[in-house]
Protein backbone atom coordinates (compact mmCIF):
# COMPACT_ATOMS: atom_id res chain seq x y z
CA UNK A 1 0.00 0.00 0.00
CA UNK A 2 2.93 2.53 0.74
CA UNK A 3 4.35 1.59 -2.30
CA UNK A 4 0.93 2.49 -4.55
CA UNK A 5 0.60 5.73 -2.09
CA UNK A 6 4.26 7.00 -3.60
CA UNK A 7 3.69 6.33 -6.86
CA UNK A 8 0.92 8.83 -6.91
CA UNK A 9 3.84 11.02 -5.86
CA UNK A 10 3.88 13.30 -9.45
CA UNK A 11 6.92 12.92 -11.83
CA UNK A 12 8.33 16.80 -13.05
CA UNK A 13 9.96 17.97 -15.84
CA UNK A 14 7.26 17.56 -18.37
CA UNK A 15 7.45 17.89 -21.82
CA UNK A 16 6.92 21.58 -21.45
CA UNK A 17 10.21 21.66 -21.55
CA UNK A 18 10.73 20.77 -25.18
CA UNK A 19 8.16 22.65 -26.89
CA UNK A 20 9.12 25.48 -29.38
CA UNK A 21 8.59 28.95 -28.96
CA UNK A 22 5.56 30.20 -31.35
CA UNK A 23 5.17 33.68 -31.75
CA UNK A 24 1.59 33.20 -33.40
CA UNK A 25 -0.46 30.35 -32.71
CA UNK A 26 -2.07 28.52 -35.48
CA UNK A 27 -4.09 26.38 -33.17
CA UNK A 28 -6.40 29.27 -31.33
CA UNK A 29 -9.66 29.93 -31.98
CA UNK A 30 -10.56 31.99 -35.12
CA UNK A 31 -13.62 33.46 -33.17
CA UNK A 32 -14.49 33.99 -29.72
CA UNK A 33 -17.76 34.78 -28.09
CA UNK A 34 -20.15 31.61 -30.01
CA UNK A 35 -21.30 30.43 -27.12
CA UNK A 36 -23.76 32.60 -25.97
CA UNK A 37 -25.34 32.87 -29.52
CA UNK A 38 -25.63 29.39 -29.89
CA UNK A 39 -26.88 29.35 -26.52
CA UNK A 40 -29.69 32.05 -27.64
CA UNK A 41 -30.38 29.95 -30.52
CA UNK A 42 -30.82 26.53 -28.82
CA UNK A 43 -33.05 28.18 -26.34
CA UNK A 44 -35.13 30.59 -28.43
CA UNK A 45 -38.08 27.80 -28.43
CA UNK A 46 -37.98 26.89 -24.66
CA UNK A 47 -37.91 28.13 -21.07
CA UNK A 48 -34.59 27.06 -20.23
CA UNK A 49 -35.70 27.97 -17.16
CA UNK A 50 -37.78 24.80 -16.79
CA UNK A 51 -36.34 22.71 -18.96
CA UNK A 52 -33.07 21.01 -19.82
CA UNK A 53 -30.90 20.60 -23.22
CA UNK A 54 -29.62 16.61 -22.88
CA UNK A 55 -27.61 14.79 -25.60
CA UNK A 56 -25.82 11.63 -24.46
CA UNK A 57 -21.93 12.14 -25.43
CA UNK A 58 -20.36 8.46 -26.74
CA UNK A 59 -17.69 9.04 -28.82
CA UNK A 60 -14.43 10.73 -26.76
CA UNK A 61 -13.29 12.82 -29.52
CA UNK A 62 -16.31 14.27 -29.56
CA UNK A 63 -16.45 15.25 -25.52
CA UNK A 64 -12.93 16.24 -25.79
CA UNK A 65 -13.66 19.02 -28.40
CA UNK A 66 -17.72 20.21 -27.17
CA UNK A 67 -15.43 20.50 -23.79
CA UNK A 68 -12.37 22.61 -25.46
CA UNK A 69 -15.21 24.91 -27.18
CA UNK A 70 -17.40 25.63 -23.88
CA UNK A 71 -13.69 26.70 -22.62
CA UNK A 72 -12.63 28.63 -25.08
CA UNK A 73 -16.16 30.71 -25.68
CA UNK A 74 -16.59 30.93 -21.77
CA UNK A 75 -17.12 34.21 -21.36
CA UNK A 76 -17.59 34.60 -17.53
CA UNK A 77 -17.22 31.45 -15.64
CA UNK A 78 -15.44 28.19 -15.92
CA UNK A 79 -15.68 25.74 -12.81
CA UNK A 80 -13.73 22.32 -13.07
CA UNK A 81 -14.31 19.55 -10.84
CA UNK A 82 -12.01 15.89 -11.81
CA UNK A 83 -11.32 13.07 -9.74
CA UNK A 84 -8.16 12.90 -12.58
CA UNK A 85 -6.72 15.41 -13.75
CA UNK A 86 -3.76 13.97 -16.10
CA UNK A 87 -0.18 16.39 -16.96
CA UNK A 88 -0.49 14.05 -20.35
CA UNK A 89 -1.36 15.31 -23.86
CA UNK A 90 -4.95 16.03 -23.21
CA UNK A 91 -4.83 17.21 -19.42
CA UNK A 92 -1.60 19.82 -20.62
CA UNK A 93 -4.11 21.23 -23.80
CA UNK A 94 -6.72 21.82 -21.40
CA UNK A 95 -4.80 23.25 -18.38
CA UNK A 96 -3.69 25.72 -21.60
CA UNK A 97 -6.98 26.15 -22.76
CA UNK A 98 -8.00 27.12 -18.92
CA UNK A 99 -5.43 29.61 -18.31
CA UNK A 100 -6.34 31.25 -21.95
CA UNK A 101 -9.62 32.08 -20.95
CA UNK A 102 -8.32 33.42 -17.58
CA UNK A 103 -5.91 36.06 -19.84
CA UNK A 104 -9.67 36.94 -21.45
CA UNK A 105 -11.25 37.91 -18.03
CA UNK A 106 -13.04 34.44 -16.94
CA UNK A 107 -12.85 33.29 -13.58
CA UNK A 108 -11.61 30.06 -13.11
CA UNK A 109 -12.01 27.51 -10.33
CA UNK A 110 -10.59 24.26 -10.59
CA UNK A 111 -10.69 21.40 -7.81
CA UNK A 112 -8.67 18.07 -7.97
CA UNK A 113 -8.55 15.23 -5.70
CA UNK A 114 -5.52 14.94 -3.50
CA UNK A 115 -4.91 11.19 -5.29
CA UNK A 116 -4.37 13.46 -8.78
CA UNK A 117 -2.59 10.70 -10.19
CA UNK A 118 -0.94 10.94 -13.34
CA UNK A 119 -1.11 14.65 -12.55
CA UNK A 120 1.50 17.16 -11.88
CA UNK A 121 1.06 19.74 -8.55
CA UNK A 122 3.47 22.34 -9.67
CA UNK A 123 2.00 23.37 -12.61
CA UNK A 124 -1.10 23.04 -10.81
CA UNK A 125 -0.01 25.54 -7.82
CA UNK A 126 2.10 27.79 -10.92
CA UNK A 127 -1.43 28.44 -12.73
CA UNK A 128 -3.66 29.32 -9.00
CA UNK A 129 -0.84 32.21 -9.17
CA UNK A 130 -2.86 33.64 -12.12
CA UNK A 131 -5.31 36.31 -11.16
CA UNK A 132 -8.43 34.95 -12.44
CA UNK A 133 -7.33 31.18 -11.34
CA UNK A 134 -7.71 29.67 -8.24
CA UNK A 135 -7.00 25.86 -7.82
CA UNK A 136 -7.89 23.48 -4.56
CA UNK A 137 -7.52 20.51 -3.33
CA UNK A 138 -10.18 17.48 -1.74
CA UNK A 139 -9.11 16.20 1.33
CA UNK A 140 -5.40 16.54 1.33
CA UNK A 141 -4.41 13.84 3.41
CA UNK A 142 -1.88 11.69 1.39
CA UNK A 143 0.06 13.57 -1.60
CA UNK A 144 -0.13 16.71 -2.94
CA UNK A 145 2.46 18.72 -0.64
CA UNK A 146 3.27 15.39 1.42
CA UNK A 147 6.75 13.79 2.44
CA UNK A 148 6.45 10.62 2.60
CA UNK A 149 6.67 10.52 6.38
CA UNK A 150 3.91 12.42 6.91
CA UNK A 151 2.04 9.84 4.04
CA UNK A 152 3.29 7.20 5.87
CA UNK A 153 1.67 8.37 9.50
CA UNK A 154 -1.26 9.62 8.12
CA UNK A 155 -1.42 6.07 6.09
CA UNK A 156 -1.70 4.17 9.93
CA UNK A 157 -3.56 7.00 12.18
CA UNK A 158 -6.52 8.43 9.61
CA UNK A 159 -6.45 5.04 7.46
CA UNK A 160 -10.51 6.12 6.89
CA UNK A 161 -9.79 9.66 5.71
CA UNK A 162 -7.38 9.10 3.58
CA UNK A 163 -9.79 6.57 1.45
CA UNK A 164 -12.42 9.32 1.44
CA UNK A 165 -11.96 10.92 -2.28
CA UNK A 166 -13.90 12.66 -4.99
CA UNK A 167 -15.13 10.65 -7.77
CA UNK A 168 -16.69 13.98 -9.23
CA UNK A 169 -16.36 15.13 -13.01
CA UNK A 170 -17.81 18.10 -13.95
CA UNK A 171 -17.19 21.14 -16.07
CA UNK A 172 -19.58 24.38 -16.25
CA UNK A 173 -19.29 26.99 -18.52
CA UNK A 174 -21.38 30.42 -17.47
CA UNK A 175 -23.80 28.70 -15.17
CA UNK A 176 -25.66 27.52 -18.49
CA UNK A 177 -23.79 24.44 -20.32
CA UNK A 178 -22.20 21.40 -18.06
CA UNK A 179 -20.67 18.46 -19.11
CA UNK A 180 -20.68 15.63 -16.52
CA UNK A 181 -20.56 11.68 -16.46
CA UNK A 182 -18.03 9.27 -16.11
CA UNK A 183 -14.63 10.84 -17.85
CA UNK A 184 -12.06 12.46 -16.55
CA UNK A 185 -9.13 14.45 -18.08
CA UNK A 186 -6.92 12.22 -19.69
CA UNK A 187 -5.71 10.31 -23.13
CA UNK A 188 -7.37 7.33 -22.83
CA UNK A 189 -11.00 8.82 -21.82
CA UNK A 190 -10.86 10.30 -25.44
CA UNK A 191 -9.60 7.92 -27.88
CA UNK A 192 -6.19 9.71 -27.45
CA UNK A 193 -4.08 7.00 -26.32
CA UNK A 194 -2.22 4.31 -27.97
CA UNK A 195 -2.52 1.29 -26.07
CA UNK A 196 -5.93 1.37 -24.18
CA UNK A 197 -9.02 3.43 -24.64
CA UNK A 198 -12.39 4.06 -22.72
CA UNK A 199 -15.72 2.75 -23.99
CA UNK A 200 -17.23 5.72 -21.60
CA UNK A 201 -20.11 8.31 -21.41
CA UNK A 202 -21.02 11.71 -20.43
CA UNK A 203 -23.72 14.07 -21.35
CA UNK A 204 -23.81 17.36 -22.38
CA UNK A 205 -26.63 19.46 -20.06
CA UNK A 206 -27.95 23.15 -21.45
CA UNK A 207 -29.89 25.18 -19.00
CA UNK A 208 -32.44 23.70 -16.70
CA UNK A 209 -30.42 21.35 -14.33
CA UNK A 210 -26.96 23.02 -15.27
CA UNK A 211 -27.93 25.37 -12.20
CA UNK A 212 -28.23 22.95 -9.91
CA UNK A 213 -24.75 21.47 -10.70
CA UNK A 214 -23.17 25.42 -10.18
CA UNK A 215 -24.95 24.86 -6.93
CA UNK A 216 -23.22 21.66 -6.02
CA UNK A 217 -19.94 22.72 -7.43
CA UNK A 218 -20.23 26.29 -4.90
CA UNK A 219 -21.24 23.84 -2.23
CA UNK A 220 -17.69 21.25 -2.80
CA UNK A 221 -15.88 24.67 -2.99
CA UNK A 222 -16.68 26.59 -0.02
CA UNK A 223 -16.56 22.99 2.16
CA UNK A 224 -13.35 22.92 4.37
CA UNK A 225 -12.49 20.05 2.50
CA UNK A 226 -11.15 21.51 -0.35
CA UNK A 227 -8.48 23.39 0.19
CA UNK A 228 -6.35 26.14 -1.98
CA UNK A 229 -3.53 24.62 -3.25
CA UNK A 230 -0.71 27.54 -1.92
CA UNK A 231 -1.31 26.27 1.39
CA UNK A 232 -0.47 22.86 0.40
CA UNK A 233 2.50 23.97 -1.83
CA UNK A 234 3.85 27.16 -0.61
CA UNK A 235 6.84 27.80 -2.41
CA UNK A 236 6.64 29.20 -6.14
CA UNK A 237 6.49 32.51 -7.24
CA UNK A 238 4.98 35.04 -9.79
CA UNK A 239 8.01 34.44 -12.49
CA UNK A 240 8.07 31.07 -12.54
CA UNK A 241 4.42 30.63 -12.69
CA UNK A 242 4.54 33.34 -15.60
CA UNK A 243 7.22 30.68 -17.58
CA UNK A 244 4.94 27.77 -17.09
CA UNK A 245 1.92 29.88 -18.76
CA UNK A 246 4.29 30.83 -21.52
CA UNK A 247 5.29 27.13 -21.95
CA UNK A 248 1.41 26.23 -21.46
CA UNK A 249 0.45 28.23 -24.71
CA UNK A 250 3.62 27.35 -27.12
CA UNK A 251 2.44 23.47 -26.19
CA UNK A 252 -1.16 23.97 -27.44
CA UNK A 253 -0.05 25.96 -30.05
CA UNK A 254 2.15 23.46 -31.68
CA UNK A 255 0.45 20.90 -34.41
CA UNK A 256 2.72 18.05 -32.79
CA UNK A 257 0.55 17.95 -29.73
CA UNK A 258 -3.09 19.99 -31.50
CA UNK A 259 -3.90 18.67 -34.45
CA UNK A 260 -5.23 20.80 -36.89
CA UNK A 261 -7.96 19.33 -37.75
CA UNK A 262 -9.32 19.06 -34.58
CA UNK A 263 -9.32 22.84 -34.62
CA UNK A 264 -11.74 22.86 -37.97
CA UNK A 265 -13.96 20.55 -35.76
CA UNK A 266 -13.71 23.14 -32.54
CA UNK A 267 -15.05 25.81 -34.75
CA UNK A 268 -17.89 23.84 -36.08
CA UNK A 269 -19.34 23.15 -32.55
CA UNK A 270 -22.03 25.67 -32.92
CA UNK A 271 -23.43 23.77 -36.04
CA UNK A 272 -22.71 20.12 -34.50
CA UNK A 273 -25.46 21.52 -31.71
CA UNK A 274 -28.14 22.85 -33.68
CA UNK A 275 -27.60 20.18 -35.51
CA UNK A 276 -28.47 17.93 -33.26
CA UNK A 277 -31.45 19.94 -31.78
CA UNK A 278 -33.18 19.78 -35.21
CA UNK A 279 -32.21 15.95 -35.31
CA UNK A 280 -33.93 15.50 -31.47
CA UNK A 281 -30.18 14.13 -30.73
CA UNK A 282 -30.33 16.79 -28.18
CA UNK A 283 -33.57 16.66 -26.67
CA UNK A 284 -35.79 19.25 -24.38
CA UNK A 285 -36.27 17.26 -21.50
CA UNK A 286 -38.72 18.36 -18.32
CA UNK A 287 -37.83 16.13 -15.55
CA UNK A 288 -33.35 15.76 -14.91
CA UNK A 289 -31.93 15.32 -12.22
CA UNK A 290 -29.13 15.82 -10.52
CA UNK A 291 -28.17 13.61 -7.56
CA UNK A 292 -24.71 14.33 -5.66
CA UNK A 293 -22.76 13.45 -2.04
CA UNK A 294 -21.69 15.78 0.10
CA UNK A 295 -18.28 16.66 0.67
CA UNK A 296 -17.99 15.09 3.67
CA UNK A 297 -19.26 11.70 2.98
CA UNK A 298 -18.46 8.87 4.64
CA UNK A 299 -17.15 10.65 8.20
CA UNK A 300 -19.07 7.46 10.13
CA UNK A 301 -16.26 5.02 11.72
CA UNK A 302 -15.34 2.57 9.30
CA UNK A 303 -15.58 2.36 5.70
CA UNK A 304 -19.07 1.77 5.28
CA UNK A 305 -21.63 4.30 5.86
CA UNK A 306 -23.65 4.09 2.53
CA UNK A 307 -24.74 7.93 0.92
CA UNK A 308 -26.69 9.83 -0.68
CA UNK A 309 -25.94 8.37 -4.28
CA UNK A 310 -26.17 5.01 -2.81
CA UNK A 311 -29.45 5.41 -1.50
CA UNK A 312 -30.75 7.30 -4.45
CA UNK A 313 -29.31 4.27 -6.35
CA UNK A 314 -31.67 2.03 -4.26
CA UNK A 315 -34.61 3.51 -4.80
CA UNK A 316 -34.31 3.46 -8.36
CA UNK A 317 -33.70 0.37 -8.53
CA UNK A 318 -37.00 -0.73 -5.84
CA UNK A 319 -39.45 1.49 -8.60
CA UNK A 320 -38.13 -0.90 -11.75
CA UNK A 321 -41.53 -2.82 -13.27
CA UNK A 322 -39.84 -4.22 -16.06
CA UNK A 323 -35.60 -3.99 -17.06
CA UNK A 324 -33.05 -2.87 -15.51
CA UNK A 325 -29.82 -2.20 -17.70
CA UNK A 326 -26.26 -1.86 -16.39
CA UNK A 327 -23.07 -0.73 -17.55
CA UNK A 328 -20.68 -0.39 -14.72
CA UNK A 329 -16.58 -1.08 -15.47
CA UNK A 330 -16.43 -2.53 -11.84
CA UNK A 331 -19.10 -4.87 -10.33
CA UNK A 332 -18.33 -5.92 -6.69
CA UNK A 333 -22.28 -5.99 -5.05
CA UNK A 334 -22.45 -6.26 -1.45
CA UNK A 335 -25.26 -8.27 0.23
CA UNK A 336 -27.22 -5.07 -0.04
CA UNK A 337 -27.07 -4.57 -3.40
CA UNK A 338 -27.60 -8.29 -4.55
CA UNK A 339 -30.24 -7.84 -2.30
CA UNK A 340 -31.64 -4.62 -4.07
CA UNK A 341 -31.12 -6.94 -7.79
CA UNK A 342 -32.70 -10.14 -5.81
CA UNK A 343 -36.02 -8.59 -5.20
CA UNK A 344 -36.57 -6.84 -8.81
CA UNK A 345 -36.34 -10.40 -9.78
CA UNK A 346 -38.69 -11.39 -7.92
CA UNK A 347 -40.82 -9.31 -9.53
CA UNK A 348 -39.73 -10.29 -12.89
CA UNK A 349 -37.51 -7.31 -13.77
CA UNK A 350 -35.04 -8.46 -16.72
CA UNK A 351 -31.50 -7.80 -15.48
CA UNK A 352 -28.74 -7.11 -18.18
CA UNK A 353 -25.26 -5.64 -17.04
CA UNK A 354 -22.22 -5.81 -19.08
CA UNK A 355 -18.75 -4.94 -16.99
CA UNK A 356 -14.93 -5.63 -18.29
CA UNK A 357 -13.66 -9.03 -19.06
CA UNK A 358 -10.53 -9.63 -17.77
CA UNK A 359 -8.97 -9.37 -20.91
CA UNK A 360 -10.33 -5.56 -21.11
CA UNK A 361 -10.22 -4.46 -17.23
CA UNK A 362 -7.92 -1.54 -15.89
CA UNK A 363 -8.41 -2.62 -12.04
CA UNK A 364 -7.59 -6.12 -11.19
CA UNK A 365 -8.62 -6.21 -7.64
CA UNK A 366 -11.88 -5.03 -9.16
CA UNK A 367 -11.89 -7.43 -11.19
CA UNK A 368 -11.16 -10.44 -8.06
CA UNK A 369 -13.77 -8.96 -6.64
CA UNK A 370 -16.59 -9.33 -9.37
CA UNK A 371 -15.12 -13.16 -9.57
CA UNK A 372 -16.72 -13.54 -6.13
CA UNK A 373 -19.79 -12.42 -6.77
CA UNK A 374 -20.30 -13.93 -10.58
CA UNK A 375 -21.61 -16.91 -10.00
CA UNK A 376 -23.69 -15.55 -7.55
CA UNK A 377 -24.85 -13.17 -10.21
CA UNK A 378 -25.57 -15.86 -13.18
CA UNK A 379 -27.28 -18.11 -10.89
CA UNK A 380 -30.31 -15.12 -9.69
CA UNK A 381 -30.67 -15.20 -13.26
CA UNK A 382 -28.90 -11.86 -13.90
CA UNK A 383 -27.57 -11.83 -17.97
CA UNK A 384 -24.11 -10.41 -17.19
CA UNK A 385 -21.83 -10.03 -20.23
CA UNK A 386 -17.97 -9.17 -19.75
CA UNK A 387 -16.48 -6.50 -22.54
CA UNK A 388 -13.98 -7.86 -25.28
CA UNK A 389 -10.49 -5.53 -25.61
CA UNK A 390 -10.69 -5.68 -29.33
CA UNK A 391 -14.85 -5.09 -29.54
CA UNK A 392 -14.95 -3.47 -33.03
CA UNK A 393 -17.92 -1.50 -32.43
CA UNK A 394 -16.56 0.08 -29.52
CA UNK A 395 -13.29 1.02 -31.30
CA UNK A 396 -15.59 2.04 -34.06
CA UNK A 397 -16.25 4.61 -31.91
CA UNK A 398 -12.95 6.33 -32.12
CA UNK A 399 -13.31 8.85 -34.82
CA UNK A 400 -9.78 10.71 -34.04
CA UNK A 401 -8.93 9.35 -37.43
CA UNK A 402 -5.20 8.16 -35.83
CA UNK A 403 -4.18 4.73 -36.58
CA UNK A 404 -2.56 3.84 -33.71
CA UNK A 405 -5.21 5.45 -31.56
CA UNK A 406 -7.68 3.77 -33.19
CA UNK A 407 -6.27 0.01 -32.80
CA UNK A 408 -5.79 0.56 -29.15
CA UNK A 409 -7.51 -1.79 -27.01
CA UNK A 410 -10.99 -0.81 -24.42
CA UNK A 411 -11.74 -1.40 -21.68
CA UNK A 412 -15.22 -0.24 -20.19
CA UNK A 413 -15.57 3.16 -18.09
CA UNK A 414 -19.10 4.15 -18.58
CA UNK A 415 -21.39 4.41 -15.43
CA UNK A 416 -24.79 4.13 -16.61
CA UNK A 417 -28.36 2.69 -16.43
CA UNK A 418 -31.21 2.28 -17.95
CA UNK A 419 -35.03 1.62 -16.16
CA UNK A 420 -37.79 0.16 -17.99
CA UNK A 421 -38.47 2.82 -20.61
CA UNK A 422 -37.87 5.98 -19.87
CA UNK A 423 -35.36 6.59 -16.97
CA UNK A 424 -31.68 7.04 -18.25
CA UNK A 425 -28.87 7.51 -15.47
CA UNK A 426 -25.66 8.56 -16.11
CA UNK A 427 -22.30 9.17 -13.66
CA UNK A 428 -19.20 8.52 -12.09
CA UNK A 429 -20.99 6.01 -9.51
CA UNK A 430 -19.25 2.46 -10.28
CA UNK A 431 -21.29 -0.88 -8.60
CA UNK A 432 -18.67 -1.12 -5.93
CA UNK A 433 -18.08 -0.20 -2.32
CA UNK A 434 -15.81 2.17 -3.04
CA UNK A 435 -18.81 4.22 -4.85
CA UNK A 436 -21.33 2.96 -2.35
CA UNK A 437 -19.35 4.02 1.01
CA UNK A 438 -16.29 5.78 0.51
CA UNK A 439 -15.65 8.13 -2.63
CA UNK A 440 -18.17 11.22 -3.27
CA UNK A 441 -20.12 10.21 -6.46
CA UNK A 442 -22.56 11.94 -9.05
CA UNK A 443 -25.51 11.46 -11.34
CA UNK A 444 -27.99 12.55 -13.63
CA UNK A 445 -31.52 11.39 -13.43
CA UNK A 446 -33.27 11.71 -16.86
CA UNK A 447 -36.83 10.84 -17.14
CA UNK A 448 -37.91 10.76 -20.96
CA UNK A 449 -38.52 7.51 -23.56
CA UNK A 450 -36.65 9.60 -26.65
CA UNK A 451 -33.04 9.36 -24.92
CA UNK A 452 -33.57 6.26 -23.35
CA UNK A 453 -34.38 4.81 -26.47
CA UNK A 454 -30.96 6.23 -27.46
CA UNK A 455 -29.37 4.50 -24.23
CA UNK A 456 -31.19 1.42 -25.26
CA UNK A 457 -29.58 1.30 -28.91
CA UNK A 458 -25.97 2.19 -27.38
CA UNK A 459 -26.21 -0.85 -24.68
CA UNK A 460 -27.54 -3.61 -26.96
CA UNK A 461 -24.65 -2.93 -29.37
CA UNK A 462 -22.07 -3.16 -26.40
CA UNK A 463 -23.27 -6.11 -25.21
CA UNK A 464 -23.72 -7.68 -28.57
CA UNK A 465 -21.67 -10.99 -29.36
CA UNK A 466 -19.82 -8.99 -31.49
CA UNK A 467 -18.24 -6.69 -28.27
CA UNK A 468 -18.81 -8.80 -25.20
CA UNK A 469 -18.92 -12.58 -24.16
CA UNK A 470 -21.48 -14.06 -21.69
CA UNK A 471 -19.50 -13.98 -18.59
CA UNK A 472 -17.80 -16.72 -17.95
CA UNK A 473 -14.68 -17.75 -16.10
CA UNK A 474 -13.53 -19.38 -19.33
CA UNK A 475 -13.53 -16.13 -20.94
CA UNK A 476 -10.12 -15.24 -18.69
CA UNK A 477 -8.11 -17.64 -21.19
CA UNK A 478 -8.23 -14.61 -23.66
CA UNK A 479 -6.50 -12.39 -21.07
CA UNK A 480 -3.38 -14.20 -20.61
CA UNK A 481 -1.08 -15.73 -17.85
CA UNK A 482 0.23 -12.23 -16.27
CA UNK A 483 -3.11 -10.77 -15.56
CA UNK A 484 -4.73 -13.86 -14.23
CA UNK A 485 -1.57 -13.89 -11.85
CA UNK A 486 -2.08 -10.49 -10.99
CA UNK A 487 -5.87 -10.82 -10.48
CA UNK A 488 -4.96 -13.67 -8.41
CA UNK A 489 -2.52 -11.72 -5.72
CA UNK A 490 -5.24 -8.76 -6.37
CA UNK A 491 -7.80 -11.49 -3.70
CA UNK A 492 -5.72 -9.66 -0.98
CA UNK A 493 -7.32 -6.29 -1.20
CA UNK A 494 -10.39 -5.97 1.57
CA UNK A 495 -13.09 -5.71 -0.04
CA UNK A 496 -14.56 -2.68 1.43
CA UNK A 497 -11.98 -0.90 -0.13
CA UNK A 498 -12.62 -2.06 -3.91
Amino acid sequence: MLVLLHLFSCLHGSVLEKVETFEECPTRASVVGTLQPTYSELTSAIDPSTQTGVMLLEEGLEALLLRGWMIEQAQQTIDVQYFIFSADNVGLLSTAELVEAANRGVRVRLIVDDVLAHGDELLLRDIHFHPNIEVKVYNPTINIGKHWTEKSRNLISDFDGINQRMHHKALIVDGKMVVTGGRNVGDEYYDLNSDYNFRDRDVLLIGGTSSVIQSGFDFFWQDDHSVLINELLPDGNRQTAEQSWTKLRNFSCSPKYFNPVFRNQLDAMPNTLLQAAESKRLLWIDSVQYISDAPWKNETEGLGGGSITTRELLDLLGQAQKRIWIQTPYLILTEIGLGALQGAIDKGVEIKILTNSLAATDNYPAYAGYKRIRNTLLEMGVEVYEMKPNAPDVQALNGTGIPDKMDAQVGLHSKSMIIDDAISVVGTFNMDPRSANLNTESFVVVRDAELTAQMESYFATDMSERNAWPASKSNEKEAGLKRRILTFFSKLVPEALL
